[in-house]
């Protein structure tokens, strides 16, 4: 049994077709991501690209309202505003793509914060010097600031004492 896309369907529609081709051509990755995010903010909104673009075209005023309120929505669920940034940005580019120009100025809480890391810190000297410690004598190489140097020097020099021992006669060794 295979998976099947959840909005793999939406490629059956022309026009969505042709933007995820255009997409596609610079980026996979991309284009799949886009026609995912079309597909969930279509779900949600109950709606599809085609209406989305007769709204966009009817009234922009109208449809600067409906994007806003779905903004306001997510963020009252608590949705990351980088991930929320990624509904507007495939929605400007759906319309952009069908020759709407449009502007969203929709301020968007978070919109440029990681979640993930927005509260990682240096650590300071006597945390980096317990984490040392509790290291292990090839993870304290490695922590250390030239320490992926050093690994890659002991590599290579291992490779190189390998391929000698391996394939060449030690200069050493006699000839019988």
């Amino acid at each position: 049994m295979t998976i099947q896309p959840k909005y793999q369907d939406l490629l059956l529609v022309e026009d969505v077709r042709r933007w995820f081709e255009n997409l596609r051509v610079k980026s996979v990755l991309t284009a799949t991501v886009a026609l995912r995010n079309l597909g969930h903010y279509c779900e949600n909104m109950h709606t599809n690209p085609k209406e989305i673009l007769n709204k966009a075209r009817a009234n922009e005023k109208d449809f600067r309202y409906e994007f806003a309120d779905f903004v306001r929505d997510m963020e009252s669920k608590r949705k990351a505003g980088s991930y929320i940034a990624r509904f507007k940005k495939v929605i400007l580019s759906w319309l952009k793509f069908n020759g709407i120009r449009l502007q969203l100025a929709i301020n968007i809480s978070g919109e440029n914060e990681t979640r993930t890391i927005a509260n990682e810190k240096v650590p300071s000297k006597e945390e980096l010097a317990r984490t040392l410690r509790k290291a292990t004598s090839r993870g304290r190489v490695i922590n250390s600031p030239d320490g992926i140097f050093r690994v890659k020097a002991r590599i290579s020099w291992q490779l190189r004492r390998h391929r000698r021992i391996a394939i060449g006669r030690p200069k050493w060794a006699k000839i019988i």
